[in-house]
């Protein structure tokens, strides 16, 4: 009587011996990682830029509000100012 290893052994064998490689299989593995290397390469790229981009648009923002508005023209004209 054979045990379950040797039964799933032969049965895995002769799957095996059925089945055909692909001749180009692993050109089309390469390809498809390749692909999928520069996708995650470009969506990297994009997210460091927009990350970028948002850090200095806040830091520009928070600049611009924090400074002194200019002050309104006066109406008297100051020609000399004496210090003492």
């Amino acid at each position: 009587m054979d045990g379950p290893e040797a039964r799933l052994r032969d049965t895995l064998d002769s799957l095996a011996s059925t089945t055909k490689p692909s001749p180009n299989a692993y050109v089309r593995a390469r390809a498809e990682w390749q692909r999928r290397d520069r996708r995650r390469r470009l969506v990297m790229l994009v997210l460091a830029v927009l990350t970028v981009v948002v850090a200095d648009v806040v830091g520009l923002w928070a600049l611009h509000s924090c400074a002194a508005p200019d002050p309104p023209p006066r109406k008297d004209r100051i020609d000399v100012i004496v210090q003492p």
